[in-house]
């Protein structure tokens, strides 16, 4: 199921593209529609323009929203998805109460920017865990975060 999935994911990330092609195809034709004498024939293609660029954005943000809720949903159950019993790891000190988190809660809450990946993870230093950061934000195209990531490790 998890592979189906990623390759729903994929199939959204290439149909996103796609869109972005088109909206680029579009802008084009806006800038020689601009150099179109001034008439209701401009003004109406220049509307019509702008609309299916507006159209493809708005299709854009659902198919990025729901790649991102997929990749949640893959990244907190994937234990289960795999069949893999979650291993319990206590919660440092410093990020509020002494609870027992999944090595999931705690990718969860990294990747939401609700725990900082610094040296004071309790993963820093396990790879596979760096590995699973890198590849979710290489896959969301956060290229930032990917650097930020890197850069962590040096």
């Amino acid at each position: 199921m998890k592979d189906q999935l990623q390759l729903i994911i994929e199939l959204m990330r290439k149909h996103v593209l796609r869109n972005l092609e088109l909206i680029k195809n579009n802008e084009s034709h806006i800038r020689e529609v601009l150099t179109w004498e001034q008439s209701v024939e401009r003004t109406k293609e220049l509307n019509d323009s702008y609309k299916y660029s507006k159209t493809l954005l708005s299709e854009n943000n659902d198919y990025i929203n729901l790649q991102v809720s997929i990749m949640n949903f893959v990244n907190k159950y994937q234990n289960k998805l795999e069949g893999q019993s979650t291993v319990k790891v206590s919660e440092p000190a410093n990020y509020s109460q002494n609870r027992h988190l999944s090595r999931d809660e705690f990718f969860r809450l990294t990747i939401g920017s609700n725990i900082p990946y610094n040296s004071k993870h309790p993963y820093f230093n396990d790879d596979a865990f760096f590995n699973e950061l890198l590849a979710y934000f290489q896959q969301i195209e956060n290229y930032e975060m990917c650097a930020d990531l890197l850069n962590s490790r040096k």
